[in-house]
């Protein structure tokens, strides 16, 4: 049954009193609700133990979302739940960030700041030696504190506002007069919406990168290069030639690399993860369009040196590219990627991205429920003369509250709380999970289903939201796709990142800015999927996808959370990540 005899017998007790005295009922209460991808995103991310102190604001979950829940019985719980023993309460600085120095107050904070590279890290301390808490995103502007030293920073330390400290010799750029100059800076993360930037899809083969609009003379020569590729590519022979190219086009000057320090990458075991694209400093230069040459009788100059992305300056067709806005020269336009890079507009078309929600559960919503999850699940009713008669149908992966099951006529049934009935083979059920051992009674922690493709998560051991997701597909015994069962905690966590790699069975992939990945396991990660809608059945490499919305959710839930104004966030002992289960 929905209730048990304890709460059947308060609600008795409850409609008495509210009959005695004629007094109607309050309204129930309502609830409210980014690996660093620096030098060691591969590393252990749990650092030496830091002392806690007063945590900086944390983003919360956006409102909740209402479900209908049935009749009247199921309805008056929360009148009565005062009467119940009240549940444990975590800690007012739970999830928040535990830092071994408190950030500099609101006075302090003087001097105007940007983060200038791609990734600038946060460190626990003014030390180059001491752990790195999490970092900022390219364009992120704050007000910092004076320089604090210049150990191992010969530029200086300085202190953020929601604690920690960036080096100005490692990205961050400062100026205690006026905010540092920054043309043209990428967009910031939207993060109240599931998805915190667009993305585009790219259409063309071997589509150059840039790290600034090319001139005419870089682009002329940009295309002999993609052809030469391309004639690699398809096996024809290249231009000029006879013979079919049968090796890789040969590097050319195309290929210089501008002298911008780029952090290094994780690559994420699913839909994985390209070497950032590192976007230079707001001072950097651009090489010069030509090499200098000797003088000789007919001097001939060299070819241009293009200033592509370093890191992967050539896309292929099928990789996605996060967008800021779109840019005009001449006749010519590009995307201006979330990244800082520049990608010419009819290469990629902005991509119309899937989503997929589920529900947050109240307090009155308890097992079983769970998903319809045939094309169209017949609704029953039960007759007078005892018969069913279908009165409804519902969309494959609807959810449904459910109440009790019962058998008529040879099958099973599950019960609503309105009194309908579908078909127990048309539904997928959540299970009932113990809390893990060692979890405190109010503590947070994900439960995954491989067998359901189903995720459940719990606060102590009530469950709070419940949606369906993909896990690794099988993959074969040289490239194993399978999620791994265990415990886990997340270890960090990003509003996005970027995830690229190469598969025999899907060859190159690249995604720029995977919204809301929580890395648990090495390269293995909870994380947003917005291009594809097959949740509820096995597709990934090997990570949890989950739906934008979902994933935002769950990011935003999860601890550690995000400092105010950071991109990504690293757990450690003082600040442990929330606890990942995931079983067959």
């Amino acid at each position: 049954m929905r209730m048990d005899a304890t709460k059947i017998g308060l609600a008795c007790l409850w409609l008495a009193m509210a009959c005695d005295h004629a007094k109607p009922p309050q309204a129930p209460p309502t609830r409210n609700e980014a690996q660093i991808l620096d030098e060691d995103a591969n590393a252990d991310p749990t650092p030496a133990p830091v002392a806690a102190a007063t945590p900086s604001a944390a983003p919360r979950p956006e409102e909740p979302r209402t479900i209908d829940v049935g009749p009247a019985l199921v309805d008056v719980v929360p009148y009565f739940e005062e009467l119940l023993p009240e549940r444990p309460q975590a800690p007012a600085d739970y999830g928040m960030l535990a830092l071994s120095l408190p950030p500099p107050a609101g006075e302090e904070l003087v001097v105007h700041a940007v983060a200038g590279y791609e990734v600038v890290a946060v460190y626990a301390e003014p030390d180059i030696e001491s752990p790195k808490l999490g970092y900022v995103r390219l364009g992120t502007r704050m007000m910092v504190s004076e320089k604090q030293g210049t150990d191992g920073c010969p530029k200086g330390w300085y202190g953020l506002p929601a604690g920690g400290y960036a080096c100005a010799s490692k990205g961050l750029l400062v100026d205690a007069k006026n905010p540092p100059y920054f043309p043209k800076p990428p967009p910031p993360a939207r993060l109240e919406e599931p998805l915190p930037y667009r993305y585009a899809y790219v259409r063309k083969w071997n589509s150059p990168m840039w790290w600034k609009v090319p001139s005419a003379a870089e682009q002329t020569q940009a295309q002999a290069e993609r052809a030469a590729r391309e004639a690699v590519r398809e096996g024809k022979p290249l231009p000029g030639e006879t013979k079919p190219a049968t090796t890789a086009a040969p590097t050319t000057a195309a290929d210089a690399k501008p002298t911008i320090a780029a952090p290094s990458v994780a690559v994420a075991k699913d839909e994985p993860a390209t070497a950032a694209l590192p976007a230079p400093a707001a001072q950097a230069k651009p090489p010069s369009e030509t090499a200098p040459v000797v003088a000789t009788a007919d001097p001939v100059p060299e070819p241009p040196r293009l200033p592509l992305n370093p890191d992967n300056p050539w896309l292929e067709k099928g990789f996605f590219i996060s967008l800021g806005q779109k840019v005009t020269e001449g006749d010519q336009s590009w995307w201006h990627t979330a990244r800082g890079a520049y990608v010419e507009a009819e290469a990629a078309y902005e991509y119309d991205a899937k989503d997929f929600a589920g529900v947050e559960l109240g307090e009155e919503v308890t097992f079983p429920f769970g998903w319809a999850m045939v094309e169209e699940a017949k609704v029953y009713e039960l007759g007078e003369d005892g018969g069913l008669k279908a009165v409804s149908t519902l969309p494959r992966r609807t959810f449904v509250n459910l109440s009790e099951e019962l058998e008529l006529g040879g099958k099973t049934y599950m019960t609503t709380p309105g009194g309908q009935l579908l078909r127990k083979k048309d539904l997928r059920l959540a299970e009932a999970q113990p809390m893990p051992e060692g979890i405190e009674p109010w503590e947070r922690w994900i439960d995954v289903s491989l067998a359901k493709q189903m995720l459940v998560a719990y606060e102590g051991d009530r469950p709070v939201y419940v949606t369906l997701v993909s896990t690794g597909r099988k993959g074969t015994k040289d490239e194993p796709f399978d999620t791994p069962p265990g415990r886990y905690r997340i270890r960090s966590k990003h509003v996005s990142t970027t995830m690229d790699g190469n598969s025999a069975s899907d060859g190159n992939y690249s995604i720029q800015d995977v919204p809301w990945a929580m890395f648990f396991e090495g390269s293995y990660a909870l994380h947003g999927a917005f291009w594809h809608d097959g949740f509820g059945r096995v597709r990934s490499h090997g990570c949890v996808n989950l739906g934008p919305s979902d994933a935002r959710w769950i990011f935003m839930w999860s601890t550690p959370f995000l400092p105010e104004g950071w991109h990504g966030v690293h757990a450690h002992e003082g600040s442990p990540g929330t606890t990942v289960i995931v079983r067959e």
